[in-house]
């Protein structure tokens, strides 16, 4: 008995290291990695191979906030923990610690002189999807990496949730968030890494309430050429009359317009995940992450891929337009809130390094840039890329294919920066010997 409880004391007194030394862990193959600073974060693949001796050696996605480096990793097991040197090429920048931790390794070093703690996990693999039906209490008006969650969700599941409008008014029109394209999000989608492609298939898209608003006194300058005069009228009514059963919309303004009515074609304006390096953008930019995309095609039927550039994708959408033409020249669609329903998948290790999108007609590849020359060309680049590595043509194949069939959409031009997609029909890539997804 005496003997027992001086175990437990000990037990009791000894230090956590102790612990670790005594744990058996596997540290081969790929961790999923977070490391945290004291301003700020990062997540990178590192993936580990042990060699003789307890040496280990591997390579790390980039762990500074910025995200440019890729790394090298020698070192060795001592004790039960890994002590690891990170080199960049020949240079080393840092040092790193780990041991088990309480779902996988935990640990702490220095990178480029800078102090950090660090959390590693197995990717978590697959289990049956599940719907999520969630009512949002919180909305963001920024993508960023640092938006604490919502909702941890796995690939495979759906969620079911509202978006408001871009003014932050909900079914009911009272408000609920701050105006600038209020954001529903960000959700955290388990074992999404830097490097993979998040899929997005949108399963629907409808109208909740029976009004849109749609800056419509005057074409946006973005839109015209210098100099063109434009004279808008006093008073003018923005709303529109949305006829859910009819699926039609009208100007509420009446007059000359009084026979004018659209069909309604539901969309998501914004949607995205945290953009690259440490930046935070506000819900109405738009680049790599997607964001304030704007694109008329992106309603129900459609599935979009985004470079994943933090761990768990966060991905965040709102900014509903209850129609919307080209360009979004007048500075916004029919402005409107939505529910949505969004299947979210995951595709490991691959990625375009830029939006695209797919319906039952086209796959889409997203530029966006500073110009609309630079955006085309990105569009153009970007669909050239997805070619040859979906179907493996050589250069003049795809300038065969696509000079003969491409076709160009000016998705956005008021916002920060011009969005140009470049897109393929279907029927036309159905002629193409098929290679397989060998990228997304």
């Amino acid at each position: 008995m005496l003997r027992a409880s001086l175990l437990a004391i000990a037990l009791l007194l000894s230090p956590p290291a102790a612990y670790a030394a005594q744990a058996s862990v596997d540290w081969t193959g790929p961790w999923n990695l977070a490391a945290r600073f004291a301003g700020g974060s990062s997540a990178a693949v590192m993936t580990l191979t042990r060699g003789e001796g307890g040496a280990v050696t591997g390579t790390s996605g980039p762990l500074d906030e910025v995200g440019t480096w890729p790394l090298s990793v020698s070192g060795r097991e001592e004790g039960g923990r890994l002590v690891l040197t990170l080199s960049r090429g020949s240079l080393a920048v840092g040092a790193l610690t780990l041991r088990p931790g309480k779902d996988g390794l935990a640990g702490e070093g220095t990178l480029y002189g800078v102090s950090m703690t660090v959390t590693g996990a197995r990717d978590p693999g697959r289990r049956p999807p599940k719907v999520h039906d969630f009512a949002p209490t919180t909305f963001q008006t920024r993508y960023s990496p640092d938006a604490p969650p919502v909702l941890h969700i796995a690939p495979g599941d759906t969620i079911r949730t509202t978006t408001l409008d871009n003014e932050g008014r909900g079914a009911d029109l009272t408000w609920r968030g701050m105006p600038g394209n209020t954001l529903t999000g960000p959700f955290y989608v388990d074992g999404a890494m830097p490097g993979d492609t998040l899929v997005i298939r949108f399963d629907r898209v409808a109208l909740n309430r029976d009004t849109a608003k749609m800056a419509s006194g005057r074409l946006s300058a973005r839109a015209v050429q210098a100099g063109h005069v434009q004279t808008p009228r006093a008073g003018w009514d923005s709303t529109w009359a949305l006829d859910r059963e009819r699926n039609v919309g009208r100007p509420v303004v009446g007059g000359k317009l009084s026979a004018f009515a659209l069909p309604l074609k539901p969309m998501i304006g914004s949607i995205g995940v945290a953009p690259p390096g440490a930046q935070a953008l506000t819900a109405g930019d738009l680049g790599f992450h997607g964001g304030n995309l704007d694109y008329s095609r992106l309603g129900a039927g459609a599935t979009l891929y985004l470079p994943v550039f933090r761990a768990g994708a966060l991905l965040s959408f709102g900014d509903g337009h209850a129609l919307q033409g080209d360009g979004e020249i007048t500075g916004q669609g029919l402005e409107t809130s939505l529910d949505v329903s969004l299947t979210v998948e995951l595709i490991k290790g691959r990625s375009l390094g830029q939006p695209w999108s797919e319906d039952p007609e086209f796959v889409m590849v997203s530029g966006v840039d500073n110009t609309l020359d630079e955006a085309l060309k990105m569009a153009t680049s970007g669909l050239a890329r997805w070619l040859k590595e979906r179907y493996g043509l050589d250069d003049s194949e795809i300038a065969a294919v696509m000079g003969a069939s491409v076709v160009y959409d000016i998705a956005e031009v008021v916002d920060p920066r011009p969005h140009v997609v470049a897109r393929l029909s279907k029927t036309v890539l159905a002629m193409l010997p098929a290679k397989g997804p060998s990228a997304p």
